[in-house]
């Protein structure tokens, strides 16, 4: 991982981040790194390895060609079960396990925003997990 003014190089794009962003992460385009995941490390410290799964699936709306201007919750589902399931086969198992198990606890914090129906999100990600052998 290397820094370069307020962007982080991570596998497999750039991140930055912003402790007053409202959603876990997000991608934007940048124009001089092509795009660029926002995420609040705040949040992603309260919630541990899951927040590796939720970095990545914003990545994927990149990788995947879709609408990096979009609010995250503006995403139409099956954009986000593609993005789900794209971290899912790409990401770390013990971060997609953290990520649905997450998604699966109806006692999660409030304040963070999950978009789409969750159980409906952990029940795609296990099965692309498990598809792709990493669950």
């Amino acid at each position: 991982m290397t820094a370069c003014n307020n962007y982080t190089t991570i596998s497999p794009g750039w991140e930055l981040r912003d402790p007053d962003l409202k959603e876990i992460a997000m991608i934007r385009a940048d124009p001089h790194w092509g795009a660029v995941v926002i995420y609040n490390p705040k949040t992603c410290n309260e919630m541990g390895e899951a927040c590796g799964f939720f970095r990545l699936q914003a990545y994927a709306h990149k990788h995947l060609n879709h609408n990096l201007l979009a609010e995250p919750k503006l995403y139409p589902n099956l954009q986000l079960t593609q993005a789900d399931c794209w971290a899912a086969q790409y990401g770390k198992s013990e971060e997609t396990r953290a990520a649905i198990a997450l998604l699966e606890n109806d006692e999660r914090d409030p304040n963070w925003k999950i978009h789409g129906n969750p159980e409906k999100r952990a029940k795609n990600i296990r099965n692309c997990a498990e598809t792709a052998g990493k669950y």
